[in-house]
């Protein structure tokens, strides 16, 4: 008795031991300031003062993009499956830790015999009894396995509420983009109808004078054409705006065409009118989901080294039975014993052919997998940021161009007007002219869409928090 206690005191001793690497965040050195920083600091050269709001799609200062976003968020089918993985990571932290809980059995067993005599004056004689036995058994992590398991399920678990910011934050993105594109194909539409009537005037003129003998046929054949051309532009530019009402519908939980009326009347581009956060890359990582998601993996993969340690050595567990016999012979008194036992049982593999040793290299293996990616996730981010403020850059630029450049080709287009009517000019100068025109009102308008759309996409790099509704 005195050895078993001083065994049972030996293990118990040990328990606060833990086998395997404890965490440590890797050490990296980022960039003190992006390249294009200038253009973060400029961004905010007429809104600074209007302060960053909480729900950053609310700088658009459009109510029915407001409502599009908080649908999505509420219910957006991408983000309700990553709810689901928030829950099973969680059940998977209760799950990790059962190993680590007494269980209690209990067995019971009862019967009953009868035997009967034939000489007279003999009673029958009836037998009954019944046993029981309760046991609990209590594991001991002595070596952390268990800890290292629960460790890695609440990696996990906490990896999943980031993935599940990070698809908050995609979807609300998206969103926003689907729309201010849907803005924009909507005006790009509009331009293209009045370069049409502009043009059917310009034919109606051309057709005028070719009656009148005052031009040839060939004026009047370019002008049809001309109008035909730009009327071709318009089924693409419908068939985009039908597929983009769709996705939107998709995108908030709807069947296509639930928007159809919402969206029928168009609208104009939104403009950005709200502060941007100036943030460093450093803010940035540590903002970003998917730069702590990947932190999350590491930390997981680092805790299951200890969990595949801990297999090399033996494994412990205190167990208590109580045993209990009733036995009744016709009606003699019940008879009973109770039987009580405590020990300690160890367990321990000498030989696996090698089981151990490949899930240690497999757990050692993925943490070199998972810091890898960590380190890609860093680089990833920044790059994602640079990507954005260079594109919101050259979309500015462009659009100063483009806007000096349609109102060039609208004085270009009256004067031919003006300069065919007085004979001065052929007609072929006054389609050119119109061509000019309508090309550079839509790329105007597709810049004006592509800038709009990018300050959606920078406040997506820039891992700006939304919040996540409970569901």
């Amino acid at each position: 008795m005195r050895y078993k206690t001083l065994l049972i005191t030996t293990i118990l001793s040990l328990s606060a031991c833990t086998v395997g690497p404890d965490y440590q965040k890797p050490a990296r050195e980022l960039p003190a300031d992006f390249v294009a920083a200038d253009v973060l600091q400029a961004l905010n050269v007429d809104n600074a003062n209007k302060g960053v709001l909480p729900l950053w799609w609310q700088g658009f200062h459009d109510p029915v993009l407001n409502d599009l976003v908080e649908s999505g968020i509420g219910k957006n089918f991408e983000i309700a499956g990553a709810y689901a993985r928030v829950k099973a990571a969680k059940a998977e932290v209760q799950l990790a830790g059962a190993d680590a809980r007494p269980t209690v059995d209990v067995d019971i067993n009862g019967g009953a015999n009868a035997s009967r005599d034939f000489r007279p004056n003999r009673d029958n004689d009836t037998e009954t009894s019944m046993s029981g036995a309760a046991g609990i058994a209590i594991p001991l992590d002595v070596f952390g396995a268990t800890r290292r398991a629960v460790e890695a399920a609440e990696y996990a678990y906490i990896r999943a509420e980031d993935e599940l910011k990070g698809a908050v934050l995609d979807v609300s993105a998206e969103i926003t983009a689907e729309y201010l594109g849907f803005r924009g194909q909507q005006r790009q539409l509009a331009l293209l109808n009045q370069s049409i009537a502009l043009q059917e005037k310009t034919l109606d003129i051309v057709r005028a004078r070719y009656e009148s003998g005052l031009a040839p046929e060939l004026d009047l054949q370019r002008a049809v054409a001309s109008v035909q051309s730009l009327k071709a532009s318009v089924p693409p530019l419908l068939e985009d705006l039908q597929n983009k009402r769709n996705r939107l519908a998709v995108l908030t939980g709807r069947f296509p065409g639930y928007y159809e009326a919402l969206l029928s009347e168009e609208g104009g581009i939104p403009v950005y009118q709200a502060a941007i956060p100036t943030l460093m890359p450093l803010a940035v990582v540590n903002a970003r989901p998917d730069v702590r998601a990947a932190e999350g993996r590491l930390k997981e993969a680092t805790a299951n080294i200890g969990v595949a340690e801990a297999a090399y050595y033996p494994s412990f567990s205190l167990s208590q039975s109580l045993r209990i016999g009733l036995t009744d012979v016709s009606s003699v008194p019940v008879a009973q014993n109770l039987v009580a036992s405590f020990a300690a049982l160890i367990t321990h593999a000498l030989s696996d052919g090698g089981v151990r040793g490949a899930r240690m290299n497999i757990a050692k293996a993925e943490a070199e997998e998972a810091l890898a990616n960590y380190d890609l996730t860093l680089r990833e981010a920044v790059e994602d940021v640079e990507l954005s403020l260079n594109a919101i850059k050259s979309s500015s630029d462009r659009q100063q161009y483009l806007a000096n450049s349609v109102a060039a080709s609208a004085r270009s287009f009256h004067q031919a007007q003006t300069l065919y009517q007085q004979g001065l000019i052929s007609f072929l100068d006054v389609v050119d002219a119109q061509q000019d025109l309508a090309s550079d009102e839509q790329r105007l308008a597709s810049e004006q869409t592509d800038y709009a759309t990018e300050i959606a996409n920078l406040f997506k790099v820039l891992g700006a928090d939304v919040p996540v509704k409970a569901q």
